[in-house]
């Protein structure tokens, strides 16, 4: 009886949703909205939406205007309608009113109408996480989840011509009475990976304590809020947050006593924001029904984010029987294949997509980015400068049907770059981008890139420094130093050295400068090969030669890390695990990964290795290998660690 049921949930989950239902579209200025609730109820939740983002612009300090990716709201009139965009849970959809889901191409908010003001405040919270990163960056928890408690008390006023923010939150005070308060030095310490954070009965007081701090901060003492101001946008640009913490407030022990008395007090005060219009006046278009087969697309594309493939897929290809080039329905599945590295299988979808549909930015961008990524860390030539000039076209095309897409302008600011013919406009392009996601530091890299290639040492300088110093990605940091080392190199030996070849990699004579081999051909696009994520563990002190005159800046140790050098000759794939082999001085260095990719592959030499798979290397390589020692197996399976990084060098490079 129990299979049975759940058979029945599946099967109820792949069938079409409601296809008696009438579908409406509704747009605003910054979100779609699809819905088989009545317009009315649509377009209230789009006016408190719009309501809702209006306010936090203007009340998170350095807030821009633009959105970086398009936003989909799916409105539900029912549970039922909306069971097969649940997300899963141990395979079973989780039980919740709406979400918020963001990526890098584009975001779905999810609600269900009959519990529209429960849904909105969840949305609420996570959509300002979204946004306040967008804006500031990565925060930490007390910070981050602070400003989402107190942005989600959003209140709509006046039918849109007001709204408030702030009203206290009864669940935390009443919480916080009760509890013992968490010291400043210990709550600004937490991170992602604390205890604190993750579990305990404390977890609660982390969530109220951070809500009422960010709200003393912002509404209850007007000599805090500057300082406020002043951590934020120290954060936006990086560094040691304690360090950033202290010279904004000053003592923690001053803080703490200042909190215990703002919660003791029971007196909040909240901030009002009044529109001379009704917000939504003309934000806020008239509906129109659309084709369900339009609502299914959105669905397979949404299921296909939450771990729902095969429903997705399912679905799609019912789309794809009764209207085989539907445009959007090519690009669900192309992306897919993206995301799963199927490079071969996505490319013929989405350039039929972008065929199929001109006028679509979404279409346009995305074939334009597979493009990018079938071209991997490869050396530029002729026939990498005409895919690159075919994905400058499509992608000229997506910045044209969407200006605010920051993802787009910053796709084809690389391609411009790389190119090298027309540094000016990449410049434009790279520019928009960090003016729209002004906290991905890869678009300052690469606008700072073409800043210098132009000959505006200055205005690179402005832009290369903060992130040399302050980035939050160890190989951001690297790539930034490796370009002023760079500039610096040809003021002083003018004679000696040269302009970056196109596709941002060093000419014969520049300094070194980091790329990664990847277990496949995918790249993130957005990246020159020369940026490679950061390392998974802590780091320590960095590892400091005398490379660095040179640019050349070395991957960070991190905790309990050694490192040494050697060949590396092969890989021994098994069922389960890989084994890396590197001959050193006198022995061969076993090494297991759980998988390829999990180890991270950095080069800092022109022509190497631009893929690694299992088997001997075409010619060992000459690198630096870092691991976690410990022994494991006997005789021919003995390893003498887990693998980390290998780092591919210069051949007239030794290490100190």
């Amino acid at each position: 009886m129990r299979f049975a049921t759940v058979l029945l949930l599946v099967v109820a989950s792949l069938l079409p949703v409601r296809a008696e239902a009438k579908w409406t579209e509704v747009r605003s200025s910054n979100f779609l909205f699809v819905g088989d609730a009545p317009e009315a109820q649509i377009r209230d939740i789009a006016q408190k939406l719009e309501l809702f983002r209006e306010v936090m612009l203007l009340a998170l300090p350095g807030a821009v205007g633009g959105s970086p990716v398009p936003t989909v709201v799916l409105v539900c009139a029912t549970g039922r309608t909306m069971q097969p965009m649940r997300p899963l849970f141990r395979g079973n959809p989780i039980e919740l009113a709406g979400f918020f889901l963001g990526s890098e191409d584009v975001n779905y908010i999810t609600i269900n109408a009959e519990f529209a003001d429960a849904a909105l405040q969840t949305v609420f919270h996570e959509y300002s996480h979204a946004l306040v990163a967008n804006m500031v960056g990565p925060l930490p928890p007390w910070a981050s989840e602070g400003l989402a408690e107190v942005y989600e008390t959003m209140e709509q006023q006046r039918g849109g011509r007001s709204a408030l923010l702030g009203r206290p939150q009864r669940d935390h005070l009443e919480l916080l009475n009760r509890s013992t308060l968490i010291p400043i030095r210990d709550l600004t310490a937490v991170d992602h990976q604390s205890t604190l954070y993750n579990e305990g009965t404390r977890r609660g007081v982390l969530y109220a304590q951070s809500w009422a701090l960010v709200h003393y901060l912002t509404f209850g003492n007007p000599a805090r809020t500057p300082q406020f101001r002043q951590f934020l946008a120290a954060a936006r640009s990086g560094g040691d947050t304690k360090k950033i913490f202290a010279d904004a407030f000053g003592a923690d022990t001053v803080l703490d006593r200042e909190l215990f008395e703002y919660v003791r007090r029971f007196s909040f005060p909240a901030l009002r924001f009044n529109f001379e219009d009704r917000v939504s006046a003309t934000a806020v278009q008239k509906g129109r029904t659309v084709d369900d087969l339009d609502v299914e697309i959105h669905i397979a594309d949404l299921q296909y984010r939450i771990g729902r493939a095969e429903e997705a897929q399912v679905r799609l290809a019912a789309v794809l029987k009764r209207k085989p080039e539907a445009p959007r329905a090519l690009v669900a599945q192309g992306m897919e294949h993206f995301r799963g590295e199927r490079l071969d299988a996505a490319l013929p979808l989405l350039e039929r997509a972008a065929s199929q549909a001109p006028d679509d930015a979404r279409a346009q961008s995305a074939y334009g980015r597979v493009l990018i990524a079938r071209m991997g860390n490869k050396q530029l030539d002729d026939a990498m400068t005409t895919t690159l000039r075919q994905s400058r076209d499509v992608l000229a095309r997506a910045v044209e049907l969407d200006p605010d897409s920051a993802f787009a302008a910053a796709m084809l600011g690389y391609v411009e770059l790389s190119l090298g013919t027309d540094l000016p406009r990449a410049t434009s392009l790279l520019e928009r981008a960090v003016k729209v996601a002004p906290s991905r530091e890869q678009y300052r890299l690469l606008l700072g890139e073409s800043l210098m290639r132009q000959g505006n040492s200055a205005a690179a300088t402005s832009v290369l420094a903060p992130l040399m110093g302050g980035a939050r990605e160890d190989q951001v940091r690297a790539r930034a130093r490796t370009l002023m080392v760079s500039m610096a190199d040809k003021q002083n030996r003018p004679a000696a050295t040269s302009d970056a070849a196109p596709g941002g990699k060093p000419a014969a004579t520049g300094s070194a400068e980091p790329s990664r081999a990847t277990p496949s051909s995918s790249v993130e696009p957005v990246r020159p090969p020369a940026v490679v994520d950061a390392p998974r563990e802590a780091a320590a002190a960095p590892y400091v030669d005398s490379a660095q005159r040179a640019g050349l800046v070395l991957r960070r140790l991190g905790v309990g890390e050694t490192r040494t050098l050697g060949q590396f000759r092969a890989i021994e794939c098994g069922r389960a695990s890989a084994v890396l082999l590197v001959d050193t001085t006198g022995s061969t260095l076993r090494l297991r990964a759980k998988q390829i990719d999990d180890v991270d592959f950095i080069s800092y030499r022109a022509g190497a290795l631009s893929s690694v798979n299992c088997g001997a290397l075409p010619a060992p390589q000459r690198v630096l290998v870092t691991y976690r020692p410990g022994a494991e197996g006997e005789g021919a399976t003995a390893t003498a660690g887990e693998a980390v990084a290998i780092e591919l060098l210069p051949d007239d490079y030794t290490p100190n």
